[in-house]
C-alpha cells in the first residue's frame, strides 16, 4: 500500500508540474472548483423561449470544471413555504425540497464517478480533473483498506469537497414601465409652465427622456450557493461500502448539499449599440442581460465566499499576467495571494503555499473579456495601441507561469 501511495504522489507532482510547463493559459490544465447551475423559473420572463435559450447556451464559466447534471430547471411553485418564511427569503426552503426530491445531492456525487445503471463505478473523472494515475487509484480502492484510501485524500479534499451547485432567479422588469411614470410626472410639471415656449420645450425634453430610457429591460438576479459536502468520513463510507455496490448506493443517504450563501445582482441593458453600430435584437437583449447578469452575481459570491473562489494561472512574468477581467469584477489595485504547489510528507498530498502577494496593475487596462452579443467591436486596445488579452499585475518578479493567483477580499 506505501508504494500504491508513493508511485500516487509522485504522479500527480510529475503530471502538475508538466502541465505547468505550458505557456498558454488556454492550454494549462489546473485543478478546478466543479459546478453545476440551476435555472430557478420565473413568470417574469419577457420571453421565456429566449431567456431558456439563452440559460440553456450559459458556458460554465471557465474557472471551473462543468459538473452539469441532467435535473433541468426548477420550478419553484411546485414547493412551498411556511407564512413566516414567505415573509423573509422562503427559496432556501423550497430549494432544500427540490435537492431532496430530485435525489441532487446523490446525482452531483454520482457524476464524479460515472455511476452506471448497473451500479458500475470507475475514476475516470478524478483522474482526468485530478492528473492522477488511473491504475494506482483503482489499485488504493481495490485494497479494500481504510490506510490505502488515504493515497485518495488529496483527490477528496482538491476535488469532489470543491463541487458547487447554484440555483439561480432571474427577474426581468421592461424600462418602459418607470420610464412612463417618470414621463408622467414630468408632462404634468411641464403643462404648468405659463411661458409657452419654455412649456414646449419641456415637453420636448420629456418625451426624448422617455423614448431613451424606456428601452431594453433591467434585470435583478438572486443566486443561491450550495456545496457538496465531502470529507474523510463520508469518503471511506463511499469506496468502502457503496463503491460498485448498486443497491447499497442506491439506498445510501450518504450525500448532501450545505448552503454556503446568497446574492443579488442588477444591471440594465439597452437596445442601442454605440454610434453607427445599429441596435441589437429582442433577443440578442435578452442573451446579454442574462449573461451579463449571471457574471456579475458569480463576481460577488467568488469575492464574499472564500471556498467559491476560484484560481487564477499566471500567463506570464514578464509582464506579470493572469487571463482574469471584468467579468469576475476585477478592478484596478485589487489584492491576489500567490500559489505554489507543495508536497507535504507528513500529511501525504499535495498542499497549495502561500509564496507571495501581488495586485492589479493601476497602470493597464483591466482585461475586459466580459460576455457580449450584437455588432459590438470586441477588440480592446492599450494606451499604445496593443491589444489587450490579460489583466497586467504588479508584483516580484519571482512569481513564475504555473504559480497560481487567488484573490483576496
Amino acid at each position: 500500500m506505501k508504494l500504491n501511495i508513493t508511485l500516487l504522489s509522485i504522479t500527480v507532482l510529475l503530471s502538475v508540474s508538466q502541465i505547468f510547463a505550458q505557456s498558454n493559459t488556454e492550454d494549462i490544465e489546473y485543478r478546478r472548483s466543479s459546478l453545476s447551475m440551476v435555472l430557478i423559473e420565473a413568470e417574469s420572463f419577457p420571453s421565456k423561449e429566449s431567456v431558456m435559450e439563452s440559460w440553456n447556451n450559459f458556458p460554465i464559466p471557465e474557472k471551473y470544471n462543468d459538473h452539469s447534471i441532467e435535473v433541468g430547471s426548477m420550478n419553484p411553485n411546485k414547493y412551498d413555504a411556511s407564512s413566516a418564511e414567505k415573509k423573509a427569503d422562503e427559496m432556501p426552503t423550497r430549494i432544500e425540497q427540490y435537492i431532496e426530491d430530485t435525489d441532487l445531492a446523490k446525482k452531483v456525487a454520482a457524476k464524479w464517478f460515472n455511476v452506471s445503471a448497473d451500479g458500475k463505478m470507475d475514476m475516470k473523472l478524478v483522474q482526468e480533473r485530478g492528473f492522477y494515475n488511473a491504475s494506482e487509484m483503482d489499485a488504493a480502492i481495490a485494497s479494500g483498506q481504510a490506510r490505502g484510501l488515504a493515497s485518495l485524500g488529496d483527490a477528496g479534499e482538491e476535488l469532489i469537497s470543491k463541487t458547487f451547485v447554484t440555483f439561480s432567479k432571474l427577474n426581468f422588469v421592461p424600462n418602459e414601465i418607470a420610464a412612463k411614470i417618470v414621463k408622467d410626472a414630468a408632462m404634468i410639471a411641464a403643462n404648468k409652465i405659463p411661458i409657452a415656449a419654455a412649456r414646449v420645450a419641456a415637453i420636448e425634453t420629456a418625451n426624448l427622456a422617455y423614448n431613451k430610457a424606456k428601452e431594453g429591460y433591467s434585470v435583478w438576479t438572486n443566486t443561491w450557493l450550495y456545496q457538496l459536502n465531502w470529507n474523510d468520513s463520508i469518503q471511506n463510507e463511499f469506496y468502502l461500502n457503496l463503491w460498485n455496490n448498486k443497491e447499497a448506493f442506491d439506498k445510501s443517504d450518504l450525500f448532501s448539499l450545505k448552503y454556503i450563501g446568497k446574492e443579488s445582482s442588477t444591471s440594465l441593458v439597452t437596445f442601442s449599440l454605440k454610434k453607427g453600430e445599429g441596435q441589437r435584437t429582442e433577443a440578442q437583449i435578452i442573451d446579454l442581460a442574462t449573461v451579463r447578469n449571471i457574471d456579475n452575481v458569480f463576481a460577488k459570491l467568488q469575492k464574499e465566499y472564500d471556498v467559491f473562489k476560484p484560481v487564477t494561472p499566471v500567463l506570464s512574468s514578464g509582464p506579470l499576467t493572469a487571463q482574469i477581467g471584468l467579468k469576475e469584477g476585477i478592478k484596478a489595485g485589487d489584492k491576489f495571494e500567490v500559489l505554489e504547489m507543495n508536497w507535504d510528507a507528513k500529511a501525504g498530498k499535495t498542499v497549495w503555499k502561500k509564496v507571495g502577494t501581488c495586485s492589479v496593475d493601476k497602470k493597464a487596462p483591466v482585461w475586459d473579456n466580459r460576455y457580449s452579443s450584437g455588432t459590438e467591436n470586441l477588440e480592446q486596445k492599450d494606451e499604445a495601441g496593443n491589444t489587450v488579452s490579460a489583466t497586467t499585475f504588479a508584483g516580484s518578479k519571482k512569481i513564475q507561469p504555473g504559480m497560481l493567483l487567488k484573490q483576496l477580499k
